[in-house]
């Protein structure tokens, strides 16, 4: 079987002893990145280079070879170890080439002054910047404004996975405190393509988002497109509860901070509002992702809509509603799913409410259940999510067919 890999990204709170160190190393960082930046904004020449290419570059332009080379632009720092160096270079050269593509697209390549004049970036760790990273903490080599030095931080947060190999971390600052961001890399099992599921008669689950008390309807079909297992992914009425009472305790606010000079009034609140939203979209989608390992399902169905339907059926649930959650919830599980070799495809949904799973018959919807023609009925929710499995499961076979 085909094996992949998938990165996921673990956040874990820093403590480090000396956390002024942290702001003058990433003051420090911002400096670099920003001498290397200008630099590359003013060679053009080495624009369509690969980032390791450009690294090389600039290293040659701005620093002294071990033969006696002088460099043409020499850093105007006291000293900076090569992989800090190394990592703002990168970064440097991902937000050039990133916006003389942009340029590029609008007809502009080559207009430095559409340029920003200055960028800012977190600091990435490359190796020979930290070591000893575990579960519980991290050595990291920062900067107190005189020297370099190896400083002991505690980390805390979830665990990370034990066949995971972990990346080079990032610097994140979060109100007062610090976080690290730790990609790590793991092995996926089976990176088969959808067709070759198909093929082999793989389970596949498909879903149904509503706007009830219910985020998701979930139905894992056989091979030959027989009912298997339902779950009923519920949490709607109370996330729209929470959701309410933040926006009710915002409006009441609104008559003492509007007069405020405050940028950002209610921060708190629409914070928490943001919190709430990721908790349960990060909820919805691990129980998806749970259930399709239960039932051994190796492919996820979601539905897509005409790009009209969709814009003006969130305009009308709400930005606070179980329906408008299904985008995040979406991206949420693209990557959870990938990461348990699971495949996530997205089919039109148009049509899948009007026939009945069981028979292929016209249906009529009343409320939350359907009855169909020959007498069949139950939940539409399910039915849709069944004929969504089903509209799967026959495009491959069609297209199978006619390759054959």
């Amino acid at each position: 079987m085909k094996t992949g890999y998938s990165i996921r990204t673990w956040k874990k709170r820093l403590f480090c002893p000396h956390q002024d160190w942290l702001e003058k190393t990433e003051a420090y960082y911002t400096e670099v990145l920003n001498f290397y930046y200008g630099l590359l904004k003013q060679r053009q020449d080495l624009w369509s280079n690969s980032l390791f290419q450009i690294q090389r570059d600039l290293e040659i332009l701005t620093v002294a070879g071990r033969d006696g080379r002088q460099p043409e632009c020499p850093l105007p720092f006291h000293k900076v170890p090569v992989y800090f160096r190394r990592s703002a270079i990168n970064k440097a050269a991902t937000a050039v080439k990133s916006s003389a593509a942009g340029m590029d697209c609008q007809g502009g390549f080559g207009a430095k002054d559409k340029f920003p004049d200055e960028i800012e970036g977190t600091v990435t760790f490359f190796k020979g910047m930290y070591r000893n990273l575990s579960d519980e903490g991290i050595q990291l080599k920062l900067w107190n404004g005189e020297k370099w030095c190896w400083t002991e931080c505690t980390l805390t947060g979830r665990d990370f996975p034990e066949d995971g190999a972990l990346m080079s971390p990032v610097l994140v600052k979060e109100k007062n405190w610090y976080m690290l961001h730790i990609p790590v890399k793991q092995e996926n099992e089976d990176a088969r393509t959808a067709k070759e599921r198909m093929a082999a008669g793989e389970r596949v689950c498909s879903v149904r988002f509503t706007n009830t008390d219910m985020f998701a309807m979930c139905c894992v079909l056989e091979g030959d497109g027989s009912l298997a297992a339902v779950q009923n992914c519920r949490g709607g009425d109370a996330y729209r509860h929470h959701c309410r009472q933040l926006l009710e305790k915002i409006d009441k606010s609104r008559a003492y901070t509007d007069k405020d000079n405050s940028s950002k009034p209610n921060k708190k609140y629409y914070t928490h509002l943001k919190n709430l939203s990721e908790h349960y979209a990060h909820q919805v989608s691990s129980e998806i992702v749970g259930f399709c390992k239960k039932q051994s399902a190796g492919i996820i169905v979601l539905p897509i809509y005409n790009e009209d339907f969709s814009r003006m059926s969130l305009y009308k649930s709400g930005n606070f509603s179980p329906l408008h959650l299904s985008s995040r919830i979406r991206s949420f599980l693209k990557y959870k799913a990938w990461a348990e070799g699971i495949l996530v495809l997205e089919v039109r949904a148009e049509g899948v409410g009007k026939t009945c799973a069981v028979c292929g018959r016209k249906v009529k919807q009343k409320g939350k259940m359907f009855q169909c023609e020959n007498g069949h009925e139950g939940n539409r929710y399910l039915n849709d999510a069944r004929n969504l499995g089903l509209k799967c499961q026959e495009s491959f076979r069609r297209n199978m067919n006619l390759q054959i």
